[in-house]
């Protein structure tokens, strides 16, 4: 009696885990067929454009694709069909400028972008189970805006987010510029930066799945590895990697004072002012002990202001 419960326990378990693997193939080839018919659409929208500068030309394809991405998330009720579009993108935008014109500065910032952009997909495939599974921050948002979520939805969670990734890639645009800088030691820091960015966001996310997977309670406070030198790891990744794509631009017009930089701005004031005063209101609220994490550990930078 006691050896076939457990084999139907076993049973029960492969024929859960069946399930939920065919949910989620289901759920990616959803996403997949979503994406190639954004990406179709802004070829499109790019090639019935020719009378606009490139850079324009190029954002009103991203603005397109934002928008038939923004049609899923409505039609399947959930907007994190739109997360991966933030790691998507910028490889694609940056190729795209690539096939056009084939530089070595190019090549190099695009072969980095799109080395973090596909870890940075892969994780969120780690992370997002199925079309049942929506971000907290998005269904606090429902919760708060009721019947005007959705065009709160459009503009904040689809359409601002396009436009920051947009700025972080004009850097691209300056790097493909007419009679670039030859290569030199900034592109070397340019590249050092880039790849320890994408360092430590990795590593940050695989201690935090670690964390979560062996945690003894929901309110245990991550203080390990890197999350024992700064508060927030990811985040300071992400944001080193669009310093350091900016580098790049810098070293291809010999200029740190540029449109570029607008880009990395605009990322850092996003993280600083919304992104992490977000998630520590939540963390606050949910974990009693991240209180004392907070008051001793260092926000982003380790040995910074806390």
């Amino acid at each position: 009696m006691f050896f076939s419960t457990l084999i139907r326990r076993k049973i029960s378990r492969m024929m859960c885990s069946a399930d939920n693997l065919k949910t989620m193939n289901r759920a990616i080839t959803l996403v997949i067929v979503i994406y190639t018919i954004a990406a179709l659409t802004a070829a499109l929208t790019f090639v019935a454009l020719p009378h606009l500068d490139l850079i324009y030309r190029v954002l009103m394809a991203d603005l397109t694709a934002t928008g038939v991405v923004f049609i899923a998330s409505a039609a399947f009720q959930n907007s994190s069909l739109y997360d991966p579009y933030w790691s998507l993108a910028p490889p694609l935008i940056g190729g795209f400028l690539l096939v056009n014109q084939l530089e070595p500065r190019l090549l190099l910032a695009v072969a980095l972008t799109s080395l973090w952009g596909g870890r940075l997909t892969l994780n969120w495939l780690k992370t997002w189970q199925s079309l049942d599974h929506e971000d907290w921050r998005y269904r606090r948002l429902k919760s708060q805006t009721g019947r005007l979520y959705w065009g709160v939805s459009l503009f904040g969670i689809h359409l601002f987010p396009t436009v920051l990734v947009f700025l972080g890639c004009l850097s691209f645009f300056a790097i493909a510029s007419v009679d670039p800088a030859p290569l030199g030691g900034l592109d070397i820091l340019a590249s050092v930066i880039l790849l320890a960015s994408i360092w430590v966001e990795a590593q940050a996310d695989r201690e935090l799945h670690h964390f979560r997977a062996n945690r003894s309670s929901p309110s245990e406070v991550l203080t390990l590895g890197l999350w024992a030198r700064c508060r927030h790891p990811n985040y300071l990744g992400e944001i080193g990697f669009w310093f350091g794509l900016y580098l790049f631009s810098a070293a291809a017009l010999d200029s740190f004072w540029q449109i570029a930089l607008i880009g990395p701005v605009a990322m850092l004031a996003l993280f600083k002012g919304i992104s992490i005063p977000m998630i520590e209101h939540k963390l606050l609220t949910e974990k009693p002990d991240y209180t004392q994490y907070r008051d001793k550990t260092p926000q982003l930078l380790p040995y910074g202001q806390r």
